[in-house]
């Protein structure tokens, strides 16, 4: 019979029948509770995971799911391999990756220096960090001292490009595992090297590492270093914006990009340790995917981002819709059959489509008429218009109201330049000097509520789940309702009951966001007081009073 055939499972310490699985990776099995604990001790801590790394000639080596992962479960914590500030910044600490701003000595003004390179630092902490030390001796030792000095603001440097590189060449004696465990990653050399910024690392980087500190690496390596790191390393960012810096974490790395990922990733504590979260529930056998590009991007930007900084194609169901899952994001209309329909309540214009949005040379035609553009017509005219959106008073709402105005007869709602503007009208109202929440007049009360949903349903078509995207809209979303909710209970609009109910709507909207965003520290005491708040206004109203002010 077939169940006499079946394997029976046994305990990974003593290889005895056993019928307890791991909890976290559910593939090995114990006999005792005592023998799990055992295991876990004897290695299995390193191995546990919810993933498994494979290999297939198309998808090269990617991250599948070993079990069923939960929606919010934390698949992954990973420290980095390497770290680094990027090709060129603003003067940064080496050390803990901080924008530096000057000090003043006498009469000028300067960063602090470290004694031994002279490389911008915070202080002599920095300075003796471990980070720190294998470059500043490799430079020592050549009697090599950084010439950067503080002349403006907004100065960026082009030496930092020798930094990253420098560290991972180091590990070879430092620390050659991890050294081999990098130089084993996807590096597209091949493809970067007559590239205009690859001709200047090797005049600049190379000429570095050969000639100045003389290190024994030949270009090939020195320049395969640079474009590992192009190709795998993540953006690290601090929530205040002042920590920015590229590592790479070499499990992560094996993750596949989508257009639409089913994970989202965070930076925790000062190490950078990168923990990977499920935005949706991801059944074993899955991919486990993360993006590499911005998802509010139209297609032909996020085709171009990642064949140029990453060295593909992406063919995802996203990039084929020439639709984008119906979210039109980098449609315009058509100029000549329709144009845009004129606020009638009816259906909207005909639009531009591209033929075939895997070829960023194919034309743009209706989708009703015969009349089509060449894809460098749409190239010249997004970047026209994304120059215009830049140079917005990001503090000025009434600018970024006008762009949508002035292009509402071109752009469809959610071409992805509508819609950053109204990304950025979304925090300007209720989160900036003179357009506070309880500042705002209803008008803009209601403007805020309209522009949160558009956003929500572009969220649950582009990134779904428990999305950071989402999760924000959803605070934005609940703090606008709450308090147009307590202007009307106070102004007689809304019975008690009928209050008690649209503010049980907004509690369920924060608890989604704090579902969502409460992984993330800094985010905590938000989320804490909002709820304060909230259930506090519930009271208020329960007992028919006005006892929150907002």
């Amino acid at each position: 019979m077939d169940y006499l055939r079946r394997e029976i499972p046994v305990c990974e310490v003593c290889q005895q029948p056993a019928n307890q699985t791991c909890g976290g990776c559910k593939l090995v099995y114990y006999c005792s509770r005592a023998h799990q604990k055992l295991g876990w001790k004897e290695g299995h801590k390193l191995k546990c995971r919810a993933f498994k790394v494979q290999y297939t000639d198309t998808l090269g080596r990617h991250m599948v799911a070993s079990r069923d992962i939960k929606q919010g479960e934390m698949i992954l914590k990973e420290k980095p391999a390497v770290s680094g500030p990027k090709i060129t910044c603003a003067p940064h600490c080496l050390a803990c990756g901080i924008k530096l701003e000057p000090m003043q000595f006498g009469d000028t003004k300067d960063f602090y220096k470290c004694s031994s390179c002279n490389w911008p630092m915070c202080g002599l902490d920095c300075e003796k960090a471990e980070a720190h030390q294998p470059e500043c001796k490799a430079m020592s030792k050549r009697k090599y001292r950084c010439d950067i000095k503080y002349e403006r603001p907004d100065k960026v440097e082009a030496a930092y490009c020798v930094i990253a590189p420098m560290r991972v060449l180091l590990m070879k004696e430092s620390n050659p595992l991890q050294f081999e465990n990098i130089m084993s990653l996807q590096s597209h050399i091949e493809e970067r090297m007559d590239t205009p910024l690859y001709k200047v690392l090797k005049v600049n980087l190379v000429t570095f590492i050969v000639q100045v500190l003389e290190l024994p690496f030949d270009e090939e390596t020195i320049l395969k270093v640079a474009s590992i790191y192009d190709t795998n390393s993540f953006d690290v960012r601090s929530p205040d914006g002042r920590k920015k810096l590229r590592a790479i974490y070499i499990t992560a790395s094996m993750m596949n990009h989508s257009c639409r990922p089913n994970t989202r990733h965070i930076f925790l504590g000062d190490e950078n340790n990168l923990a990977l979260i499920a935005t949706m529930p991801i059944a074993k056998g899955e991919l486990i995917t993360a993006t590499y590009t911005q998802s509010l991007w139209g297609t032909l930007d996020r085709r171009s981002h990642l064949l140029i900084n990453k060295c593909f194609g992406c063919d995802c169901e996203r990039c084929k819709d020439p639709t984008e899952f119906g979210t039109h994001l980098g449609n315009i209309y058509c100029s000549v059959c329709n144009g845009p329909f004129k606020d009638t309540g009816s259906e909207r214009g005909a639009m531009l489509m591209s033929t075939n949005p895997l070829d960023e040379s194919a034309p743009w035609k209706c989708e009703k008429c015969e009349h089509y553009i060449l894809s460098k017509q749409m190239v010249w005219g997004n970047k026209a218009l994304k120059q215009d959106l830049l140079r917005l008073n990001k503090s000025n709402p009434a600018e970024f109201e006008r762009f949508i105005e002035t292009y509402s007869q071109t752009l469809h709602p959610t071409n992805h330049l509508v819609v950053q503007a109204k990304l950025a009208l979304m925090q300007i109202y209720g989160n900036i000097k003179g357009y506070a929440l309880t500042e705002l007049p209803d008008h803009l009360l209601k403007r805020k509520i309209d522009i949160c949903h558009e956003l929500l349903e572009l969220a649950d078509k582009l990134e779904p789940g428990w999305s950071r995207f989402r999760g924000t809209i959803l605070l934005e979303l609940q703090s606008v309702m709450t308090l147009e909710t307590k202007r009307d209970f106070e102004n007689g609009k809304l019975t008690k009951e009928a209050a008690q109910s649209q503010l049980m709507e907004s509690l369920v909207l924060l608890q989604d966001a704090m579902n969502i965003l409460k992984v993330e520290p800094h985010m905590q005491p938000t989320l804490e007081m909002k709820l304060k708040e909230l259930t506090s206004l519930l009271d208020s109203t329960d007992n028919g009073t006005n006892g929150v002010t907002g």
